[in-house]
């Protein structure tokens, strides 16, 4: 595979244009020259985000599988990249993606995930099995790899970071239409293992989540309904006869009905919500149990040219500034990002605060925090240090997946 290999970034979004507006922001600020942009979101959306030059397919259904699909027929490229829309890329992306199939050749990749605070990771290298379990695998390297798994397991593929060559995905049929809402991307990564198929992981391959509100849950990941949950957890096991589903019944029952609990105990959800939450669960999972599953598949037959994007102006500009002058420099950086090269902010204050980084609206990289400040938890709570160096620490941290 060339290093330029053709790319479709698709990206699914549902009813929340301002988030989508802010991941499609990062993606055309991509690092790489040759990719196209395919969005598939309500029409409400796709009319209140800026879609020129990328391609956009009307979706109205709630169901994250259909739509991805729907997308896999408006891509061109030889390889699909998916990303939710409450997600933002680093800028090389899609460079350790090619870069991973490449080395690899894996017919899939999946990328590392960092969470709301832009530092600990939400997602590395795990595998699932066919009890939907999560079990967490060794991180090998940073280069991509191919790693080695108990029978039965398959690398996990994490929807907001996952990647396929598109004749891997025809093969497999895309993704199953029945799982409207979670386990979608546990379904393929089984499904792909059990045809034969390599997958593999990119560490530096990174994007930022933050889990956006929706009919699921609330902006502090309380859940609102379980409904889906419940209903893709019954339909997973009849599609992988799975055995003991009473047992897996109980155990995912006590595992929400726990997580309910922390929330209430946080103050993220009312006592009088875990009761009517957790019915939502059992109406999900009866649902789940009696429906009638299709067997038909998607036709997923390419139905447009490939149209890139227009490459983003080169090179990586780098600020600094104290507590006091970080919004003149933001707005600086703003400015600069308009039409001009991307821009990293580093902006510390004199104590001993923890980093955080984010992607601002006007899109650029904003990394906060104290000079003596941590910025991995697995740091000492107090660094001595010089801002020159500090500076130069936190800058090599990044510089293989922001291109800095």
């Amino acid at each position: 595979m060339p290093p330029g290999a053709a790319v479709s970034v698709i990206v699914v979004s549902r009813r929340r244009p301002k988030w989508l507006a802010r991941c499609l922001k990062a993606i055309r600020q991509l690092d790489y020259p040759n990719f196209e942009v395919v969005v598939v979101a309500d029409q409400a959306s796709l009319d209140a985000v800026d879609c020129s030059e990328l391609k956009s397919v009307g979706f109205e259904r709630a169901n994250i599988s259909a739509a991805r699909n729907a997308g896999i027929r408006e891509a061109s490229g030889e390889i699909c990249a998916f990303i939710d829309d409450d997600a933002v890329p680093e800028p090389l992306w899609l460079h350790h993606i090619v870069h991973a199939f490449r080395t690899t050749s894996a017919d899939a990749v999946v990328g590392y995930v960092r969470g709301r605070n832009g530092i600990s990771f939400q997602s590395r290298t795990s595998s699932i099995d066919a009890e939907a379990e999560t079990h967490s695998e060794a991180d090998q390297s940073a280069r991509p790899f191919v790693p080695k798994l108990e029978h039965g397991r398959a690398l996990k593929l994490v929807g907001t970071n996952m990647s396929f060559h598109r004749q891997t995905l025809i093969t497999l049929n895309g993704f199953d239409e029945e799982f409207a809402y979670y386990l979608d991307d546990t379904d393929i990564s089984l499904r792909l293992s059990e045809s034969g198929h390599r997958a593999a992981a990119a560490p530096l391959a990174e994007v930022h989540h933050g889990f956006a509100a929706s009919e699921r849950r609330t902006t502090l990941r309380a859940p609102i309904s379980l409904f889906d949950l419940a209903r893709s957890s019954a339909i997973f096991f009849r599609r992988h006869e799975t055995p003991n589903v009473t047992d897996l019944h109980a155990r995912i029952l006590k595992r929400e009905r726990l997580r309910l609990l922390r929330h209430m105990v946080l103050g993220t959800c009312e006592p009088r919500d875990v009761g009517m939450v957790l019915k939502t669960f059992e109406d999900g999972w009866h649902q789940g149990q009696a429906a009638e599953l299709s067997e038909i598949p998607p036709n997923l037959q390419c139905q447009s040219d490939f149209s890139p994007l227009k490459q983003s102006p080169q090179g990586h500009q780098v600020l600094t500034s104290r507590l006091l002058w970080r919004s003149k420099t933001l707005q600086r950086a703003a400015t600069l990002t308009k039409n001009g090269p991307r821009v990293s902010v580093f902006s510390f204050s004199l104590t001993p605060v923890r980093h955080h980084v984010r992607y601002t609206d006007t899109g650029v990289w904003v990394q906060t925090g104290g000079q003596f400040g941590r910025t991995a938890r697995n740091q000492k709570r107090l660094l001595w240090c010089r801002f020159a160096s500090r500076l130069k620490d936190e800058r090599l941290r990044i510089a293989k997946i922001r291109g800095i």
